[in-house]
């Protein structure tokens, strides 16, 4: 018998971009900790308050407690660096 071996590939920047935009639940271009948590959680991260905490920690470049759509792409890279990938 063989060994059902899956590929996971890494989820492309502009898909993790849309993710997270899709999660901006009052459209007010700002992604709060609530809704992050939410978007990790849909990307399957185990403790997606932490990944929340530590996006906004990265992003967050005006401490406001909000990832707004200028801090995007700092956030992005932090959902790349962590590795979330989609099955191939």
């Amino acid at each position: 018998m063989g060994r059902l071996v899956t590929k996971s590939l890494p989820l492309p920047e502009d898909q993790l971009r849309n993710i997270f935009k899709k999660y901006d639940a009052n459209n007010d271009n700002k992604l709060s900790k609530e809704e992050l948590k939410k978007a990790f959680e849909y990307l399957g991260s185990i403790i997606p308050g932490f990944r929340a905490d530590r996006g906004l920690h990265h992003a967050d470049a005006n401490k406001d407690g909000y990832v707004n759509e200028g801090e995007m792409d700092e956030l992005v890279k932090y959902a790349v660096r962590v590795g979330f990938t989609v099955k191939a």
